[in-house]
């Protein structure tokens, strides 16, 4: 059915815009004499795109930063793991008209080949189940792969969408049921294999993969994307009942339970992991101290105005700090009663919760492959070197970034752990390009949501335009005589960072020191 969206005069050129196909709310853009209509929401978690930013023939979400084509609604970068429809639209006498079907799904899965291990006998071990191995999987057969695709990883659940774990999951606004990121069906229907094991060797160059289980698997191509586990407090005591780490869904669900007769929470920590935890708890109403030994929390990467207006938030909301100092030790019997700290004070506590870091689930590699802190540095199309047919992706990559001018980075964020995933799958299959994808990740707090793009380099100066106190900013990382990174809740301003970065367009000091860089979309180059 052909429904009218308004006429053509009407519509700004290349301004995302909110209009009505009769009761359905969607997205229009006009380029010029053409005008492209799609879902106004974006499936990762329904961002709205009419207010995002549309630039180069690109939307980009205000949330989450999820990208897709204007042209078709392709998928051109997650967190969303969906493409958009797009309808066609007719413009007769000055009215636009758009053919939007009956009961027309808001999204679709990208055109994938269909498993034929028959033909095509090649085996592709994706070592790990998160989101780099998830997104590598779902490429390889966009990307035309037919041959055996099998995950392996030790934890027995379909990939999930672990950010939640901190955040809606562990505050209990989030239904379980909606954490997976594709179904079991899903998995059946395109061929993709879980193994629900622990490898415990990858022989290089060799690619022959050990098994827990005594299994030994041979393939052709291996992405090794095995993600990190979460550092435990380093305390006597740390073994008692009611000690928890927060990276799974497991752990997750244990700290849940033991919520149930739990009232006092201490977490050791004030990192983004630490913050969320603690806001989420509150949030189910359970009594919260942070310890840790920063002076301001997230000082390190968001430097001290914003860390502590961050403090503010949480105590407005109930959470108390002992900054600049540690746990030393945990008491109880067979079960956490206190804490001490480092200058001698004891808390009582029911629970305590380490969000002290993450190291690199790499023991199975061979030394020589590893790098000192556990990570893996890569090539630019993510392939070891010296190994051939064998990738790497997500937190454990050291990757060099176009960015930085081949400056390698090893970066821990779920955004860009699922573009690793993708660009590695295209170069498994031949079809890679150096990677060049712009980190970006996001944090909430309370309903308040801080984004964050680029690199975080020691800066030489954080030029702060808004007030953080006020949840309104945006913030620029300047490092010699480049920004290298932003945050704040300016979301199109943090994607026309973002799309800048991605252009090689790094705005400069003397740019964010002038009136006119205050809106960011100005210094767009426009195409």
């Amino acid at each position: 059915m052909e429904i009218s969206i308004g006429r053509l005069i009407d519509l700004h050129h290349g301004t995302p815009q909110r209009r009505y196909a009769g009761d359905r709310e969607v997205l229009v853009v006009r380029q010029g004499d053409d005008v492209r209509v799609l879902p106004a929401e974006c499936p990762h978690y329904h961002g709205p795109l009419p207010d995002g930013l549309v630039h180069d023939g690109r939307v980009v979400c205000p949330w989450h930063q999820s990208i897709f084509a204007l042209r078709d609604g392709e998928l051109l970068d997650p967190p969303s793991f969906f493409a958009l429809p797009s309808w066609p639209v007719r413009i007769d006498d000055g009215e636009v008209w758009v053919e939007i079907p009956e009961e027309a799904p808001s999204q679709r899965t990208p055109a994938m080949t269909p498993t034929n291990p028959a033909a095509d006998r090649r085996l592709a071990v994706l070592i790990g189940a998160g989101g780099a191995a998830a997104l590598a999987a779902e490429t390889l057969r966009q990307e035309g792969y037919a041959g055996r695709i099998v995950m392996v990883a030790p934890e027995d659940r379909l990939p999930y969408d672990r950010p939640n774990c901190t955040k809606d999951l562990l505050a209990g606004t989030l239904r379980p049921a909606w954490m997976p990121l594709r179904s079991q069906k899903f998995y059946e229907k395109w061929g993709i294999e879980r193994l629900c094991d622990t490898v415990t060797a990858l022989h290089l160059p060799r690619r022959t993969v050990d098994l827990a289980s005594g299994q030994t698997l041979e393939p052709d191509l291996v992405l090794v994307a095995s993600g990190a586990t979460a550092r435990p407090l380093p305390a006597p005591g740390a073994d008692l009942e009611g000690v928890f780490t927060l990276r799974s869904w497991d752990d997750c669900e244990a700290i849940i339970a033991a919520c149930q007769s739990a009232h006092r929470v201490v977490v050791a920590g004030a990192s983004f992991v630490s913050l969320e935890a603690a806001a989420s708890l509150r949030r189910r109403g359970l009594s919260v101290t942070i310890v840790a030994p920063e002076r301001v929390p997230l000082r390190h990467v968001f430097g001290d105005r914003i860390g502590a207006s961050l403090r503010a938030l949480h105590e407005q909301n109930g959470v108390e700090f002992r900054l600049e100092q540690g746990i030393t030790e945990v008491l109880g019997d067979q079960r956490v009663r206190q804490v001490r700290l480092a200058g001698g004070e004891t808390l009582a506590a029911d629970l305590v919760i380490a969000g002290i870091g993450v190291r690199p689930a790499t023991q199975f590699l061979p030394a020589a492959a590893v790098d000192e802190d556990g990570g893996v540095t890569v090539d630019e199309l993510l392939t070891i070197p010296d190994y051939e047919g064998v990738w790497a992706a997500g937190d454990i990559a050291r990757y060099p970034a176009v960015h930085l001018d081949g400056k390698t980075v090893r970066i821990e964020h779920w955004r860009t752990a699922l573009q690793h995933g993708r660009a590695a799958a295209r170069a498994m299959m031949g079809h890679g390009e150096p990677f060049g994808g712009v980190p970006f990740f996001w944090t909430e707090h309370y309903g308040l949501r801080i984004g964050y793009v680029g690199y975080g380099l020691p800066w030489d100066e954080v030029l702060v335009n808004g007030d953080p106190h006020a949840g309104d900013f945006i913030a620029f990382y300047v490092h010699g005589q480049r920004a290298y990174a932003a945050a704040g809740t300016r979301d199109r301003q943090l994607a026309a960072f973002s799309e800048l970065m991605r252009c090689g367009r790094l705005v400069s000091r003397e740019e964010l020191h002038t009136q006119s860089a205050t809106d960011l979309v100005d210094l767009l180059p426009r195409r």
